[in-house]
């Protein structure tokens, strides 16, 4: 991912971040149709009554999941939110794959060998990659074409440099200082061949991000402004509806180079209405559980017992504060906020410690994470002690935490956290709510004062979270964050090869920046899931990845 917004994850998270005001930060695309869509005032997408609603969800071989509304265009260089990269991972695919256990694994390429030091990959493509619609078999060409593409300065990619900056030339052409990228070349139809800058022990995993998805080029000369609407992927599914804040459906692709998916159609829900209700109305296979009824399904006195999962998610809900502006320029005033929150009491008294509290920045699913690394305990003492002997002492600005939200009333978590603030410290901050599209904006500007964040992994490789975000000459360091010893060793673990001793780097980098308070981070989600005991293989995994080929749906199950 490069900044992935979880602005409405699946399952008990979605239900956490809607009441609690917090948005995540995450990139991935989406798209796809099949040739027989005929043009109709959906753009051309087949429309389909919805059998949920009948409560005969398991007698079909169609998925009904709540789904997130897209917050940008379905085109794979351009996504930075959770909500889209669930449709995008289904519908596009690129050189290579996550599967289910988050090991990285051949997709379009069959085989890949990495010689030069490091600094080379060579690919070998399947010759049965085909593309939704007019069958166009993928060849090394619309590999080469896609990153081009992504890297094309007119086409102003915000993850491009980062996912894939380490790809020799790109730079210069994301810059405009070259027509090409250097680095790719085409051997012949089924060869491609990669030179990096220098050797990445993750490259291949950046590689699973969309940005470097293979779209069609025929289809996006003849119809420029208008393709994402039928986006033409090789994914496991096609789009074949969206109706925005109804639904989106996606059907199979029965031409599948990795096998066709079990399920006939995946439909997003995109309503709203409580998901355990839709569920228990069997409108849906899978729901959520509210925090108060958790205990209840856990010790199995709740009739859904049988049918609930936690899934802990690989991502981190965080507070960030600009260190670029006042007051928080000043790092004792950012330790003293960081001691002001009472993140344990407000998970067990809010949130029956549904979440939890996160102690460091790497949630615990993320490879190299360590329990060494440790945040500020509360302590309001030492917080007002802090504030005092700050430059910002008896004299503090007017400060405003922004908020992915509609303009309502700030959730549950922001309004204890913000009066934890004011008893502590005497502090009264303002909450503002921004819509979605424009936090995302205010973020990647920098303007900023404090937000409400968070971060989701892309790939499962601690660099994704501390190398993205705070080194300094990463595009998505938005807060400008600045520390030299911080880029010192972010810069050896970059180009370490020795994954042990990466992982140390990182480490050692990940508690200097927790030192520094410019983010705060609060809790870990947990997806508190119910699903339908027809619903077999449905994964339990951390991140997004493209998932729903696997499952499918036994009516005799009980």
């Amino acid at each position: 991912m490069s900044n992935k917004m979880l602005t409405l994850m699946m399952g008990f998270v979605a239900f956490l971040i809607l009441a609690v005001g917090v948005v995540f930060v995450f990139a991935l695309a989406s798209g796809g149709d099949d040739d027989a869509a005929s043009d109709t005032e959906n753009g051309g997408q087949e429309k389909k009554p919805s059998n949920a609603a009948a409560g005969k969800i398991c007698e079909g071989n169609i998925l009904y999941v709540p789904g997130g509304e897209p917050n940008s265009l379905l085109d794979p260089i351009q996504v930075g939110d959770v909500e889209t990269s669930e449709y995008v991972v289904e519908i596009f695919g690129g050189l290579v794959t996550l599967d289910t256990d988050l090991k990285v694994q051949p997709d379009i390429a069959k085989s890949w060998e990495v010689t030069n030091g490091g600094k080379t990959y060579t690919f070998k493509l399947r010759d049965n990659v085909v593309f939704h619609q007019g069958g166009r078999r993928v060849t090394a060409n619309d590999v080469k074409y896609s990153i081009e593409r992504a890297a094309d300065p007119a086409n102003a990619s915000p993850t491009v440099k980062a996912y894939l900056g380490n790809i020799a030339g790109l730079k210069e052409r994301f810059d405009n200082k070259a027509a090409t990228i250097s680095g790719l070349k085409v051997i012949d139809e089924q060869t491609i061949q990669i030179d990096l800058i220098e050797p990445s022990d993750y490259f291949i995993f950046e590689l699973t991000y969309p940005v470097s998805f293979v779209v069609d080029k025929d289809q996006i000369e003849k119809n420029p402004r208008n393709w994402t609407k039928q986006p033409n992927g090789t994914g496991p599914f096609k789009l074949a509806e969206f109706t925005p804040a109804e639904k989106i459906r996606l059907v199979r692709n029965d031409r599948y180079h990795l096998g066709p998916a079990k399920l006939d159609e995946v439909v997003f829900e995109l309503g709203g209405g409580s998901l355990l209700t839709r569920y228990e109305n069997d409108e849906l296979h899978v729901g959520a559980f509210p925090a108060s009824l958790l205990d209840a399904v856990k010790g199995g006195s709740n009739p859904l017992s049988k049918d609930y999962r936690a899934v802990p998610n690989m991502a981190t809900f965080y507070f960030n504060l600009n260190p670029t502006k006042a007051p928080f320029d000043d790092p004792k005033v950012r330790q003293a906020f960081a001691m002001s929150i009472d993140r344990e009491n407000i998970n067990n008294v809010l949130f029956y410690n549904a979440l939890r509290v996160a102690d460091g920045f790497l949630p615990p699913e993320m490879p190299g994470y360590t329990e060494s690394v440790t945040s500020y305990k509360y302590d309001p003492a030492k917080a007002k002690q802090l504030l005092q002997e700050s430059k910002y002492a008896g004299r503090l600005p007017r400060v405003v935490l922004s908020y992915s939200g509609s303009g309502g009333t700030p959730g549950d978590l922001l309004v204890a956290i913000q009066k934890g603030w004011e008893d502590n410290l005497g502090v009264t901050v303002e909450l503002q709510a921004i819509d979605s599209s424009a936090f995302l904006r205010e973020q990647r500007q920098g303007k900023f004062q404090m937000l409400s964040d968070g971060w989701s992994a892309d790939y499962p490789d601690p660099e994704n979270f501390l190398g993205k975000l705070f080194a300094s000459d990463s595009p998505l360091n938005y807060s400008k964050y600045n520390n030299a010893e911080v880029d010192k060793l972010l810069q050896a673990a970059r180009r370490e090869t020795d994954r042990t001793k990466r992982y140390d780097l990182y480490r050692q980098a990940e508690q200097k920046i927790v030192d520094d308070a410019s983010i705060i981070p609060t809790y870990w989600p947990v997806d508190h899931q119910v699903i339908k005991p027809c619903v077999k293989d449905y994964p339990s995994v951390s991140m997004t990845i493209p998932k729903y080929r696997y499952i499918s749906i036994d009516p005799k199950a009980k």
